[in-house]
């Protein structure tokens, strides 16, 4: 049988995830999720190994070269030649959802801060939710595969722009390349899953709340200052309390009623060291509504946020889009 080569763990570093982080497409190859789904890899052996000097090497790849093929919210080019069409694929963003993740938890929070915005302002808007464009194909000899397609696909993940499944540049002669393959599908899941792993963590330092999403354990509940009037955590189990406070938010803007003591702010971390158990703390504080402009090599798109997610976006006049038209 042919043998097919491989680069060893070596080679990888000398030839591609080097000191300076670099990218080309020429040395990485145009396929992103080629490229991706190797720097997350290496930041998971990294954490496996607890090897500072491999995870630095993820580090200064995510923070260089990966713009190159990423946005400020994490969307990322399916392929790296390509210049007029911005059709992404949510692989790469779980990969880079992933490693941010872990250099999150590696002391660095800033990456929390972008895991967050991640999935608020892209990986999770852009799931297929809403089939009711998907028409059924004929199925005269009662295909499994042309069977309840529309049904069957809700929930996918795919090849999206920023603000919809359609990329505009898309449509070839009378054709829209749109798609939502199954093992892109697998991919973006398996983010989902370790970011929700990551929301809190509990361990011998005591309880971290790392993403403010709605969340419950056995250790702590969370309910997310989105999806309630503001921020309240009840812990379960004693210990210190580290609150991860986003960047967009000054700590001392933050009202907090309840029995914590008082706390210290270290390393984006509000600190409580002994903070009550089964009591509600509350932390109440304004989410602000600001626009900021996406860019991609020479490419900008308008986005209008509040705190981490997306309340609208230009779409270049395209159909199925996730926010609300920003003209």
């Amino acid at each position: 049988s042919r043998r097919i080569p491989f680069a060893s763990l070596p080679e990888v570093l000398r030839d591609f995830f080097r000191l300076d982080g670099a990218f080309s497409t020429e040395l990485f190859g145009p396929h992103a999720h080629s490229t991706t789904s190797v720097m997350s890899s290496l930041a998971q052996l990294a954490d496996l190994l607890q090897d500072l000097s491999l995870m630095q090497r993820v580090k200064a790849f995510y923070d260089n070269g990966l713009w190159d093929m990423r946005d400020q919210i994490g969307w990322s080019i399916e392929v790296t030649e390509e210049t007029t069409c911005k059709r992404g694929e949510s692989n790469n963003s779980g990969d880079i959802l992933e490693t941010a993740l872990l250099l999150g938890r590696w002391g660095y929070p800033t990456y929390y801060a972008d895991a967050e915005r991640i999935l608020r302002g892209h990986l999770l808007p852009s799931q297929l939710r809403d089939v009711s464009f998907i028409v059924e194909p004929d199925n005269p000899d009662g295909l499994d595969g042309r069977r309840n397609v529309a049904d069957r696909l809700r929930g996918a993940f795919g090849f999206p722009a920023q603000y919809g499944h359609e990329p505009a540049g898309i449509w070839t002669s009378d054709k829209q390349r749109i798609g939502f393959n199954l093992d892109i599908v697998g991919g973006a899941v398996g983010s989902l899953c370790e970011a929700y792993r990551e929301i809190s963590r509990y361990e011998a330092t005591g309880h971290w709340v790392n993403l403010l999403f709605d969340h419950q354990t056995d250790e702590i509940e969370i309910r997310s200052p989105y999806t309630h009037p503001h921020l309240a955590i009840r812990l379960k189990k004693s210990g210190p309390l580290q609150l991860r406070i986003p960047p967009w938010l000054d700590a001392d803007q933050i009202a907090i009623d309840g029995p914590t003591g008082t706390p210290r702010l270290t390393n984006d971390y509000l600190f409580f060291a002994e903070p009550a158990i089964n009591r509600w703390l509350s932390f109440a504080f304004p989410i602000p509504i600001h626009d900021e402009t996406l860019t991609w090599r020479d490419q900008a798109t308008r986005a209008r946020f509040r705190g981490d997610e997306v309340i609208a976006m230009e779409n270049f006049g395209q159909d199925l889009t996730f926010f609300d038209p920003l003209d």
